[in-house]
């Protein structure tokens, strides 16, 4: 009889723990984290990229930009610091958008503009783009592993409103 008065309480617990167990794990598995030279993230990346060339880093991010060639696909993304889980959580203010590419084909139902990424990529230096007669040198990665999140509801970079109605 006493089995059966706990037997909700167990119950609780059980789920309760395996809920937990399941929001704490990572976007990516434990083997490709393990593949990452630059644990710290795009903050220590940033402070001598130079040094950095051919090492992996975790990234995440806005997708500002999306090209699908023949080659592959080109991702623009403005980086935003990652919560436990690898989500995108908040923009890096002084951060610089940068270019992340990969042979394989991405759909832009997935990863096209306007859409949250989390990536492991390798660091390839500068790439030379030009833009309205102008040239500009972004960083760029090979992507390794990418991970898509859906389209937020709000303002892209970084504003949120908690009390918008969507």
């Amino acid at each position: 009889m006493n089995r059966i008065k706990n037997l909700p309480a167990t119950l609780v617990l059980v789920t309760m723990a395996a809920l937990a167990f399941g929001c704490s794990r990572h976007v990516f598995t434990d083997q490709a984290l393990s593949t990452i030279d630059i644990p710290e993230g795009y903050h220590e990346f940033v402070r001598a990229p130079s040094q950095h060339v051919g090492q992996s880093v975790l990234l995440g991010g806005f997708v500002t930009d999306f090209a699908v060639a023949r080659e592959g696909s080109t991702l623009k993304i403005k980086p935003y610091t990652l919560d436990s889980q690898g989500r995108p959580e908040r923009v890096i203010e002084d951060g610089e958008e940068f270019l992340a590419r990969t042979d394989r084909v991405l759909t832009p139902e997935d990863f096209g503009r306007g859409h949250m990424a989390t990536l492991i990529a390798t660091y390839r230096g500068l790439a030379t783009e030009q833009n309205d007669d102008k040239i500009y040198r972004p960083m760029q990665f090979e992507i390794k592993d990418i991970v898509s999140w859906p389209r937020p509801p709000h303002y892209p970079y970084g504003y949120h409103y908690p009390y918008r109605i969507f």
